[in-house]
């Protein structure tokens, strides 16, 4: 498995933590509220979620299509999310019983596993979620009541975040909120180039959930795979000991010009995940840049995005507010490098690049 079809292999978990924060907010006095407003006037008397059953459908714009979902969700928080992606018929089951989430890809007869224990983001409450929210943007957006509205039978109040800057990491975020108990009925959001909007077909609350709900049966012969130990992090002592990792020499930034390379990682996900390989550079004592490496199938893939010249290929760069990041593909190998200095240009740092060199094996 290839390092972007492994974190494709997760959407379905992904598309489950995002089902499972229900962001309620919504004032009628006034068109603009502060985060703090919006989160006391939501939240005084509804701060718990109501059990129900609901079926809806999360649309992506990165060229994977939709996903047709259907969840149970008790009053204590444990989930079951069943999705299909109608475009290919690929189906998943996930389960989170408040101790673990297992999710169940049917056609692979494969199994991923998250400890949910000690999981404080997925195991949030519908309030510290909306909290968390509106925090992370509250200096970056104006909140807006657009109006009321009717949805599948109910009655909602529509919201709409606008970003002051287009250089934000979060992008403009709508939200249609039930007005009886303030549950998320349809929202947009965007963070980058990645805009994701999901809107329920059918809701009911309060229903009868049995507990055989909250837990999966699975085949004998399934492979269960552990996200936390497919994502282990360890240190790398050398860059000879890196190549021998990755297989072969790589290019990288030498250690000259006040540049050190401070810290140098490895991130492994087993036998069927690529290595990613990250060299943390600094200069004065100060982080200055990280660097990734990753094998990739295409030699000198293009990627997509505002497309830049680096060491003579096409790559892209990425400018998100302080995020600054510079991607490229070279001779089966993609680089990507985090500018962390403030001072530090992107000009200044494709210099740097083109004077990479390949790792020297003795």
């Amino acid at each position: 498995m290839k390092r972007m079809e492994f974190f494709k292999s997760l959407k379905v978990i992904s598309a489950a933590a995002v089902m499972s924060i229900s962001l309620v907010a919504c004032s009628t006095e006034g068109n603009e509220f502060s985060p703090e407003q919006v989160v006391q006037n939501a939240l005084a008397d509804n701060a718990k979620m109501p059990a129900y059953y609901g079926e809806s459908v999360m649309k992506f714009n990165d060229g994977t299509g939709k996903m047709e979902l259907k969840e149970w969700v008790s009053e204590d928080g444990k989930r079951r999310t069943e999705a299909v992606m109608p475009d290919t018929g690929e189906k998943s089951i996930t389960v989170n019983d408040g101790n673990e989430l297992i999710s169940f890809d049917e056609a692979a007869n494969t199994a991923f596993v998250i400890d949910m224990k000690d999981n404080t983001l997925m195991n949030m409450s519908p309030k510290e979620q909306a909290e968390m929210l509106l925090n992370a943007i509250k200096d970056t957006h104006s909140i807006k009541l657009v109006g009321e509205e009717k949805m599948i039978g109910r009655d909602v109040y529509h919201l709409k975040a606008e970003a002051k800057d287009e250089n934000t990491l979060y992008g403009d975020q709508e939200i249609w909120v039930d007005k009886e108990n303030w549950f998320v009925l349809k929202s947009t959001s965007a963070s980058g180039d990645i805009q994701v909007s999901v809107e329920y077909k059918k809701i009911e609350f309060n229903p009868t959930l049995k507990d055989s709900l909250f837990t999966l049966e699975l085949p004998k012969d399934v492979e269960m795979k552990d996200i936390s130990a497919m994502t282990e992090e360890k240190e790398v002592q050398s860059l000879e000991k890196a190549v021998e990792i990755m297989e072969k020499p790589f290019l990288y930034v030498q250690e000259k010009n006040g540049l050190k390379i401070e810290q140098m990682t490895v991130m492994s996900g087993g036998s069927d995940v690529n290595p990613e390989l990250s060299l943390t550079y600094f200069k004065d004592n100060l982080p200055y840049f990280s660097l990734s490496i990753f094998a990739i199938e295409e030699e000198n893939k293009e990627f997509d995005g505002e497309g830049i010249n680096i060491r003579g290929l096409k790559g892209d760069k990425t400018e998100i507010k302080d995020f600054r990041l510079l991607n490229w593909a070279e001779d089966g190998f993609g680089y990507s490098v985090i500018i962390s200095h403030p001072e530090l240009t992107f000009e200044e740092m494709n210099k740097i690049i083109e004077e990479m060199g390949y790792v020297e094996v003795k």
